[in-house]
């Protein structure tokens, strides 16, 4: 069975309903602004950490320059 897409204006609910829902969608986006942050930090620490590193040698060449 296909799954049907939520459409928020199919029916009015009531402003509780809708405060809650929204307060819940705000928690979830700050989880997911946190969760961005972290990653961007990560994923940078591991290109300095790349940058530090002494150009690798292949087998019987000279250093990559």
């Amino acid at each position: 069975m296909p799954h049907k897409s939520y459409d928020p204006l199919a029916a009015i609910p009531s402003p509780e309903a809708v405060r809650e829902r929204l307060s819940q969608t705000l928690v979830l986006a700050e989880k997911f602004r946190i969760l961005l942050e972290v990653a961007e930090r990560l994923q940078l620490a591991d290109r300095l950490q790349l940058a530090d590193r002494p150009p690798s040698t292949e087998k019987g060449g000279r250093p990559n320059d």
